[in-house]
Order: C-alpha cells, then sequence, then structure tokens
C-alpha cells in the first residue's frame, strides 16, 4: 500500500534547502567558531604571537626604524649613550639570560655562551668568565666583540633576536652587585666578571611584522 508523506508544517524547510549553500556556510562558519588548539594554524600562531607578546594594533602599525642613527618614540635615554635606546631593546634584553658571545684572535673567530645580565643605566651586559677561558683570552687580546640573544620558538609571529658589536671590558663593582643581584647564587663562586659596551644594535622583532627590525646605533660607522 502506497503511503503518502505528510505535509510539511508551516514554516519548515524543505531538505532541499537545508542543504543549500546559504545553509551549509551558517553550518561552517558555526563549525569554525569553535575553539581552535593554539599552533594548528598560521593564522592561529600569529594570534597567538599578538596575545603573548601584548603588541597592539597602533605598535604594529607603527613605523619602524631600519637605518643607523635613527630614534622613535618610547625611547629611554641610558647614561653613556650618544643616543637614545628604543624601550624594546631593554625589556628584551632584561626578560632573557643567555647570550651567545663572538672573539676573534689573529683573524679566526670563536663563539661561546654566557649568562648575562643587563645594567639599563649604563647600558651594559655583565657576565662571568674565566680568565683561563679561550674567549677571556681573546677578549684580553682584543676586546671587539659581537653578542646576540634570542628567543627560542617555532612560532613565526614571535620571532625576536638581538645583534650587537661592541668593547668588552673587566667589570666594576657596580657592574657586580648588578650580577649577583640577578643571580644570587652566583655570590658562592669566584667570579670574573665583564662587561659588554654595545655601540651597535640590531633587534629583530616578528611581533611588529615579518622580519620588521629596530636599530640603535652609537657610532654611525659601526657595520651592520
Amino acid at each position: 500500500m502506497k503511503t503518502e508523506e505528510a505535509p510539511a508544517e508551516k514554516g519548515s524547510v524543505p531538505a532541499a534547502e537545508s542543504n543549500s549553500p546559504a545553509t551549509k556556510g551558517h553550518a561552517a562558519a558555526a563549525e569554525g567558531s569553535a575553539p581552535t588548539t593554539k599552533g594548528n594554524t598560521p593564522a592561529a600562531e600569529e594570534n597567538a604571537a599578538v596575545a603573548e607578546g601584548s603588541v597592539s594594533a597602533a605598535e604594529r602599525n607603527t613605523p619602524v626604524a631600519e637605518t643607523p642613527g635613527s630614534a622613535e618614540s618610547g625611547t629611554a635615554k641610558t647614561s653613556g649613550c650618544g643616543e637614545a635606546i628604543h624601550e624594546r631593546f631593554v625589556r628584551f634584553l632584561r626578560r632573557h639570560h643567555v647570550l651567545t658571545l663572538a672573539t676573534v684572535a689573529e683573524g679566526v673567530p670563536y663563539c661561546s655562551n654566557a649568562f648575562y645580565c643587563y645594567d639599563k643605566e649604563r647600558n651594559l651586559l655583565v657576565f662571568t668568565s674565566d680568565p683561563a677561558t679561550r674567549h677571556a683570552q681573546e677578549m684580553e687580546r682584543n676586546p671587539r666583540v659581537a653578542a646576540s640573544v634570542v628567543l627560542e620558538t617555532k612560532i613565526v609571529g614571535r620571532v625576536q633576536g638581538l645583534q650587537l658589536c661592541g668593547t668588552a671590558a673587566r667589570a666594576d663593582e657596580t657592574a657586580r652587585r648588578a650580577y649577583l643581584k640577578r643571580f644570587p647564587y652566583a655570590a658562592l663562586a669566584e667570579l670574573t666578571l665583564w662587561a659588554i659596551r654595545p655601540d651597535y644594535m640590531k633587534l629583530t622583532d616578528n611581533t611588529l611584522g615579518f622580519g620588521k627590525k629596530l636599530i640603535w646605533n652609537d657610532k654611525l660607522e659601526s657595520s651592520s
């Protein structure tokens, strides 16, 4: 016996219409509104980078200095320096604690790593190194050094790294106090402290936009 379909109730949507592109689009939008796991997509990574870096839209749209000798808004004056240092340099250096040091002797370069503290008032990176080490002996012969500090991350939108050139010398008592304040346990060790006074710094900061750079140059003849 043939069974007739019951008439649709007034206001109901026929099955054909429920499968229409518009309806599917609403479903897709609903699915897309579900929380996503951080890092699953480039967009999610970028959003996470902005959130973790606390970078406002205004900051991301601010023109960034890419040439030596330029000072921006948000700079901090540091004693002993001819040019104000952008506050982002200060925040980055104080947030991290390991640097890679590059020295050279007789034309042969060498790298080493060291814990450091940053003396904001005098713009010094203070670290300890035994006089018997290779890099300490090379600093004694040639005080011109380079160094880098990086944020280790796989998220492109969070990439940050700082490169610098400067002069290394034995640290004074003020630098020692700053170092021990940052690393109190080092008070039990016999320390030979050094301080790097930068004259050139370059901060690559992807939280401002891909490949954006801030440059601080206290000596215009310094190379990049």
